[in-house]
């Protein structure tokens, strides 16, 4: 069988995709190269994937043999892409460091009282870092940018790009998604103002008490300022789980607004990720397996399954080190199990959802 297009049904075990596949955000969905089994088959008719081109192995070495010429120029589009992409991610890391250094005075100035919240401006701010970035992307740059030692307001552009994102992924309104980017934004503008107070440089130096504190302070911060409602929720209901366990208040369930269940699964990726002294920072993978494990009775469910799936796909081609020092490229998402992809090894192909005692242990 040559290389052709093939209807998902017809779709075999034995037989190789012979090109990416991509999903409507712009995640690829399944990698070149990808053996097909019945967890590709299931994902492809999930996503409503009607036909892929699909052969098998031998034909995939004839097609590649037979187009060396046009391997080698694939082989330069790669390339080109990557330059595209470091271009990309330096645009994207000198647009947040601005963002960063503008939020960082204007909070200041709300948090003593000499000025009150510009939304207007928060937006602005923000969207000047999301130029050009989509869903998949945007967690890309965000990823490459825990190299970086964080601080208070890396947490809340971080947290407010994530929930935006998580907002669109989950298919929110347009107001939403803005309600979120703000509420991202302002939601531990309590720290700050602990911190105008104490002294105190950062999260890890207050003690437990007073960082539970910092949502009823950051909600007093804003109370009087003409805000969404919402928003004011979200910085005060940020912490508090629907089983009831979160705080400051112990509310769950129905007392827990959308926005807040958004910002949460963000703050939460973001805070298991930080590079932040005396913390220690988790991969990409480590994080949502640690998501999942302790969130399903906690977190959203729709939320928490969104940004886990979307997260986990838009991994898919980053090159990783797996744990016994073999390095490979993620080719295919697990749904049961979005932290043990499958990964393509020197011509071989790793189901870690399979190999319990290979796992992801750093995201190159």
């Amino acid at each position: 069988m040559a290389s052709l297009r093939v209807s998902v049904d017809r779709l075999r075990e034995g037989m190789i995709i012979m090109n990416d596949v991509y999903a409507k955000t712009g995640s690829i969905l399944v990698a070149e190269g990808t053996p097909v089994t019945r967890e590709v088959i299931s994902i492809l008719t999930r996503h409503f994937v009607p036909e892929v081109m699909a052969g098998y192995e031998a034909d995939r070495g004839r097609r590649l043999g037979i187009q060396r010429d046009a391997g080698i120029q694939r082989a330069g589009v790669r390339q080109e892409s990557r330059l595209t992409k470091e271009k990309q991610f330096a645009q994207f890391k000198s647009r947040f460091r601005v963002a960063e250094d503008m939020l960082s005075e204007n909070l200041r100035e709300v948090v003593c009282g000499r000025k009150d919240v510009n939304v207007s401006f928060l937006l602005d701010t923000l969207n000047g870092i999301l130029e050009g970035l989509n869903g998949c992307s945007l967690f890309e740059m965000i990823t490459k940018m825990k190299n970086n030692a964080e601080s208070l307001y890396t947490h809340a552009v971080n947290t407010a790009l994530l929930a935006q994102t998580l907002a669109k992924w989950g298919q929110c309104t347009r107001e939403e998604m803005e309600l979120a980017s703000v509420a991202g934004l302002l939601h531990d503008i309590g720290i700050l103002e602990i911190m105008k107070n104490s002294g105190f440089s950062y999260r890890g130096e207050i003690e437990k008490n007073d960082f539970e504190q910092h949502v009823i302070r950051g909600y007093n911060v804003l109370r009087e300022q003409n805000i969404h409602p919402d928003i004011k929720q979200a910085v005060l209901t940020h912490h508090e789980r629907l089983d009831g366990t979160g705080y400051p208040l112990k509310v769950r369930d129905a007392n827990i607004n959308r926005l807040s269940r958004i910002v949460a699964v963000a703050d939460i990726y973001d805070t298991l990720t930080m590079n932040e002294a005396g913390q220690e920072k988790l991969t990409v993978f480590d994080a949502l397996k640690k998501m999942e494990e302790d969130g399903y009775c906690r977190l959203d469910a729709h939320f928490l399954v969104t940004f886990t799936q979307h997260a986990a796909e838009s991994m898919i081609q980053r090159s990783v080190r797996l744990n016994d020092g073999r390095v490979g490229q993620i080719v295919m998402i697990n749904k049961y199990s979005v932290h043990r992809p499958m990964v393509r090894v020197d011509g071989s192909f790793i189901d870690l959802s399979k190999q319990k005692r290979l796992f992801v242990e750093e995201v190159l």
